[in-house]
């Protein structure tokens, strides 16, 4: 993975989440914002960040939403679906497992439209090829699946059936692709929203 990130273990910063604890995170998260300020070459990396607690998960937000791209943190984790849903939504998913089937991406835009609200809902099925409507609800069908896993809700099961329901329509030959799939992002960003 450091490889493929053109990464060099002498200018990364690393901690293990799997025994964090949240005033040790805490720390390493301060010193590594204050020598990232002054030195922005170096990297911030949790090894096993799916290992964390969620009180550990927690302390990430704020630094992630406020320094985005300028912090340079790598979370290393073999499931995402154990990290908070708002990690997720503030970085990008890379896959490095060669047994993960490649995505085509839809998720991460799909995720950026639920944490964004409806204008992007909106806005991304507008600039989306009607073609495309099958392969984004098969996309998140399989990853509402595979989220089972590791914990299974309400909100998930909700949001998995809009998306089958969505997915079954567009696979009809006289539906209004945009309608259904406009239908399948603002039900599931209301359900979000109410539960999160």
């Amino acid at each position: 993975m450091l490889k493929d990130l053109s990464l060099e273990e002498s200018m990364m910063m690393s901690f293990e989440g799997e025994t964090a604890k949240v005033d040790d995170l805490r720390s390493w998260i301060f010193s590594g914002i204050n020598i990232l300020t002054s030195r922005p070459i170096y990297s911030m990396v949790i090894w096993n960040a799916d290992k964390l607690s969620l009180d550990c998960q927690a302390i990430l937000l704020k630094p992630m939403e406020e320094l985005g791209e300028k912090m340079n943190l790598l979370l290393t984790v073999e499931n995402e679906n154990q990290l908070l849903s708002t990690i997720l939504s503030r970085g990008v998913v890379e896959y490095f497992n060669n047994n993960q089937p490649p995505t085509s991406g839809y998720w991460n835009e799909i995720r950026k439209c639920w944490s964004s609200g409806p204008a992007a809902c909106i806005a991304f099925i507008d600039q989306l090829e009607k073609e495309k409507g099958v392969l984004v609800m098969e996309e998140i069908v399989l990853k509402l699946r595979d989220s089972f896993t590791s914990e299974i809700n309400e909100k998930r099961i909700s949001i998995l059936n809009l998306a089958i329901t969505c997915l079954s329509e567009l696979k009809q030959t006289n539906v209004n692709h945009k309608l259904s799939m406009d239908n399948f992002l603002m039900s599931s960003w209301r359900i979000i929203k109410i539960a999160g």
